[in-house]
């Protein structure tokens, strides 16, 4: 793991081996600098560490702050650590902003293709995973994949391209493969990510859902940054219909 998924993406409490990797260095040194989201400004951006622990005097096992500020705009980011060289783990015990205040923001660009109700069912699993809680945050995730599934499987309908009668008599696998020139190839190529997205709730443990749902939530976001590029297309050509239908009335007005 490195030092940019301890700190952005790995929930409180979660406890990782401190032999194997460099975090632990990385925090005792001051030119330690790393990509993240800064769900302040809403912005990708790199943070430089600014407030280390002191490697002259780190015992074997204690609690440190550290602080990262942001390149771009100078806000700054605290976490808490806890480490024990005896025991070879290092984990998050505090943040702020919080796991989920920061991914929450990463996704609230979707709100206009997602909609109100499937939001909020996103960002709530998006703090639910982020304190943990893996079945609960992967139900609100589900709920939001089969949403975008019915949606596209209704265009794709309209259109001619697969049957009603076969796609709602269907179970998931086989929607999966109706729609398979409708969604990411990465469902389609990865066999152990399309058992997931098949699989229901209860034949997945609660590590298996946290494991899972950092790969389920970039396949929703990989279809809804399709989708929102469909919507600024229309959305611009809509406006440039507007535009020239604006001009074309001036001309007559004129003529």
């Amino acid at each position: 793991m490195t030092t940019q998924e301890f700190i952005f993406d790995l929930p409180l409490y979660t406890k990782i081996k401190l032999s194997g990797n460099s975090i632990l260095d990385d925090l005792t040194n001051s030119y330690t600098h790393i990509d993240g989201y800064n769900s302040l400004k809403s912005v990708d951006s790199t943070f430089r560490l600014d407030q280390q622990i002191d490697s002259k005097y780190l015992p074997s096992q204690g609690t440190k702050t550290v602080c990262f500020v942001c390149q771009r705009y100078g806000d700054r980011f605290y976490v808490m650590v806890h480490f024990d060289k005896q025991e070879d783990y290092i984990e998050k015990v505090g943040q702020y902003p919080s796991m989920a205040d920061i991914h929450i923001a990463q996704v609230k660009q979707y709100k206009k293709v997602l909609g109100e109700s499937y939001i909020n069912d996103f960002t709530k699993a998006i703090g639910l995973a982020a304190n943990g809680i893996g079945t609960g945050s992967f139900v609100y995730l589900r709920r939001v994949f089969e949403h975008l599934v019915e949606e596209i499987a209704a265009e794709a309908i309209k259109k001619g391209e697969i049957d009603k009668t076969q796609f709602e008599t269907s179970k998931m696998d086989n929607k999966l493969k109706l729609l398979s020139n409708h969604l990411p190839d990465v469902i389609m190529e990865n066999k152990p990510l399309y058992g997931v997205l098949s699989a229901g709730i209860h034949t997945l443990t609660e590590e298996e859902c946290l494991n899972c749902f950092s790969i389920v939530r970039a396949v929703i976001e990989l279809i809804l940054d399709d989708r929102e590029h469909v919507r600024q297309m229309e959305e611009k050509k809509k406006n440039a219909r507007n535009k020239l239908g604006e001009i074309a009335g001036e001309i007559k007005k004129s003529s």
